[in-house]
């Protein structure tokens, strides 16, 4: 194993209210490429400048998708970040669902709470006082097929630099309890191990989503009428109050609405959705840090299991309780189907 270590700067006001980043994924402006934007330390502690990046493209059950964005008639270079280990409430969560083009039932859909998590971001790097935060983005890989979700999306973890200091996004959300334990099987015992000891703190210092009893296993109603709103400089914490479940069962609550006003014939019950989903797959978090030997590869471990098999009557997991299995993708030459494999 080593470390992909990309630097940049973080754009403060693309958070909400202000702009649409939500609390869990961020955009970070590369330094340009006589800087040295991306580089890896392998195990020995030797440091390489990579380009395997330029030009490259995640290619995945979602199509293909550019790791490094450039805008039309803009010299920056950019990547999108997930925030390894952290789900946040949506704020905006648009399903795909094939077949309702044009007939006006999908949206923006807003999970209660998205506000207040990304207002707090927000203000949380206003307090730097700069336009363009000085960052790196941290993940621990072995080959550059580790770096990125289906979507193209680097996961790793966002560290603002601030003169000698360094400060972890990632932590800071999760110690802060604006966000929950988002556990995939890419990730190692020890960096599962410090996700569920920040979220700990969170519950047991009663912070941020825990200050209230708004975080529930019991199954919330999905409203379709909360949507995506354009922020306002006097939003106030919390007055976006409701119960809060685990980001992705919302997702999946999202397209369940969708597919059944399409008509479609699908299970009445969230449970038998999931059911019938071959990639929802996952496996209890005491187990997960028990296996020997590979935990990551094209097909899930028989050990993981369909997503239902956690949902025992109306209880839905909340975060730490499980593992969830990543979806396979490939990083390969943009337009092409050659892979990158080197550094």
């Amino acid at each position: 194993m080593g470390l992909l270590i990309i630097n940049g700067t973080l754009r403060a006001k693309q958070f909400w209210p202000e702009a649409r980043s939500d609390a869990d994924t961020v955009t970070v402006n590369l330094v340009p490429q006589a800087k040295k934007p991306f580089v890896y330390v392998n195990d020995a502690g030797k440091r390489t400048t990579t380009h395997a990046f330029d030009n490259a493209a995640i290619v995945g059950k979602f199509g293909p998708s550019l790791v490094v964005k450039q805008n039309k008639n803009s010299a920056v270079r950019k990547v999108t970040v997930r925030l390894q280990g952290v789900d946040a409430p949506e704020l905006h969560y648009q399903p795909t669902v094939p077949g309702t083009k044009g007939k006006g039932l999908i949206h923006p859909f807003r999970q209660s709470l998205g506000e207040t998590c990304a207002d707090a971001l927000h203000d949380f790097v206003e307090t730097f006082g700069q336009a363009e935060i000085p960052c790196l983005v941290t993940t621990v890989v072995s080959r550059p097929n580790d770096v990125c979700d289906v979507f193209g999306r680097v996961v790793g973890n966002l560290v603002l630099v601030m003169g000698g200091s360094r400060i972890d996004v990632n932590q800071w959300l999760l110690r802060e309890g604006w966000a929950m334990p988002g556990l995939y099987n890419s990730m190692s015992s020890a960096e599962i191990a410090t996700v569920l000891a920040d979220h700990a703190t969170a519950k047991q210092d009663k912070r941020g989503l825990f200050s209230k009893n708004i975080v529930t296993s019991k199954l919330a109603s999905f409203d379709p009428k909360q949507v995506e709103r354009k922020g306002w400089p006097s939003f106030s914490p919390f007055s976006d109050k409701g119960p809060v479940n685990f980001p992705k069962f919302f997702r999946r609550q999202a397209e369940h609405h969708v597919r059944i006003a399409n008509s479609e014939a699908v299970p009445a019950d969230l449970r038998g959705l999931i059911k019938t989903k071959k990639d929802d797959v996952a496996l209890s978090t005491n187990q997960f840090l028990k296996l020997k030997g590979s935990v990551t590869g094209k097909k899930p471990r028989p050990e993981f299991k369909n997503l239902a098999t956690f949902l025992g009557g109306n209880a839905y997991p909340t975060g730490p309780e499980v593992v969830f299995w990543e979806n396979d993708s490939r990083i390969v030459k943009a337009g092409t189907n050659t892979p990158i494999t080197k550094w």
